[in-house]
């Protein structure tokens, strides 16, 4: 959490309090599984289930001037922001997000318990297909009541995102335990391995490394409206090499 203060009040030139930051919200998150996970796993499914209710019941409970979920400033999590910080957070997101985020932070924790129990490969990608639709029924079914709504992390887009990382987690495991196809991964392992330095990398020096690859890229004008496509993709080429440069002198960051 700390180092999510930090981030943003380099960024902004100022300092800068907030709980919304992804480290933030991640902070939070890890700290609250782990007092879940003390509990039995029937427990813990129960404390998911409330907390999924809870966020739910707390935006219905209090609803904005458009309603619970599409009023971008008068919501409760925007309201609890600006009682808390005196302001509303850039991009409407909400301190409380870490509710539901929680219950991500959580399905993680049983699909690694997953991973690293002694079940067979197709036992373990059957439990990971089944967990992903039921996960993808789930959001698009209440998703009438419950809008997909990522920004407030709404209950069904929890499901709704929970399932797609599940089913590409599922083809990844496929591809590289299943069938032993590793050899293509490096550019992923490269930024796995260090994915804390290139997010506070992405986070600060964004804007720099902007203007300093468009110094020689003329910021791919040339190619119209696909220039800032090619110019995002080259200041994204830039940071992983950053990463390269740190995984084959093994220098990791961790927090």
């Amino acid at each position: 959490m700390l180092m999510s203060q930090i981030l943003m009040s380099i960024d902004r030139g100022t300092m800068y309090i907030q709980l919304t930051n992804v480290l933030a919200q991640i902070g939070i998150t890890y700290f609250l599984c782990y007092l879940i996970m003390q509990f039995r796993f029937r427990w813990q499914a129960v404390i998911a289930v409330l907390l999924l209710a809870g966020h739910w019941v707390l935006y219905v409970a209090f609803p904005g001037t458009d309603g619970p979920f599409l009023s971008k400033t008068t919501n409760i999590g925007a309201v609890i922001d600006a009682f808390i910080f005196g302001h509303s957070n850039p991009g409407y997101w909400t301190t409380i997000n870490f509710i539901t985020s929680t219950v991500t932070t959580l399905f993680g924790v049983w699909t690694g318990q997953l991973l690293q129990s002694e079940r067979t490969h197709r036992e373990k990608m059957q439990v990971m297909a089944i967990s992903a639709t039921v996960c993808l029924g789930l959001g698009l079914i209440i998703h009438p009541w419950n809008p997909i709504i990522k920004r407030i992390c709404t209950t069904s887009f929890t499901f709704y995102s929970t399932g797609w990382i599940l089913l590409m987690l599922l083809a990844f495991y496929w591809l590289i335990e299943v069938k032993g196809y590793r050899k293509w991964t490096l550019p992923l392992v490269v930024v796995g391995a260090n994915s804390i330095f290139i997010y506070s990398a992405d986070s600060v020096l964004r804007g720099w490394l902007d203007r300093a690859v468009g110094a020689f890229t003329l910021h791919f004008t040339w190619l119209g409206d696909f220039a800032p496509v090619a110019q995002s993709c080259t200041v994204l080429l830039t940071m992983w090499y950053l990463c390269y440069w740190l995984y084959q002198r093994k220098i990791i960051f961790k927090l």
